[in-house]
């Protein structure tokens, strides 16, 4: 094993262990509040916005919308009538994701002890997925950094008894030759 498989050993186990400590309910109040939860707004309104665009009652509403400033060009030219739709929807998902969260804590907060259980486990499962998220996006970062930065990380990872050399490789869909063994690369002192 090589030094990455135990920095990720240690990221798997320190993201249970925070997880189990926090509960489902307080980690998800913090990842879908803040800036969090206007990330989340803005990639549910892009991504469901459009398919009410062609609903029949929508698009009766934008067109009523836009006859009411007809004579305004500026008004046509922004398209005011789907910037419109799309704040409204936007204040709309965040009230509901307000509304569930607030919810789902209270019930995973409860003093039950099989829901206390509950949620450690389904917080330690958040936190998880969470850290090995934020993981893989640390490599794809330095896959798009690329140069000498990505060439030395690759290298680096050959020889891992988890294959996060080839993880590294597909994430960053480079072609890298085969890694040479661990004791040739840069960051063989720290082996």
């Amino acid at each position: 094993m090589i030094v990455a498989d135990w920095v990720a050993i240690g990221v798997v186990v320190a993201s249970l262990g925070l997880g189990a400590l926090v509960g489902f309910g307080k980690g998800l109040k913090f990842f879908t509040g803040g800036i969090f939860g206007f990330i989340i707004g803005v990639v549910i309104c892009a991504l469901v916005g459009t398919v009410f665009l062609d609903v029949p009652f929508v698009a009766d509403l934008l067109a009523k919308l836009r006859e009411s400033w007809a004579g305004i060009e500026f008004l046509d030219k922004v398209h005011m009538d789907v910037i419109i739709y799309y704040v409204i929807m936007f204040v709309a998902v965040q009230l509901l994701r307000i509304i569930l969260v607030l919810i789902i804590k209270a019930i995973f907060e409860s003093e039950n002890i099989v829901i206390k259980i509950v949620n450690r486990t389904l917080g330690a499962v958040l936190f998880l997925i969470i850290g090995v998220c934020i993981a893989l996006l640390a490599l794809k970062i330095v896959g798009w950094v690329g140069g000498t930065t990505a060439d030395d990380l690759y290298y680096s990872l050959g020889g891992s008894a988890f294959r996060l050399d080839e993880l590294f490789k597909y994430i960053t869909a480079l072609d890298w030759p085969v890694p040479p063994p661990a004791e040739s690369v840069a960051f063989a002192g720290l082996l």
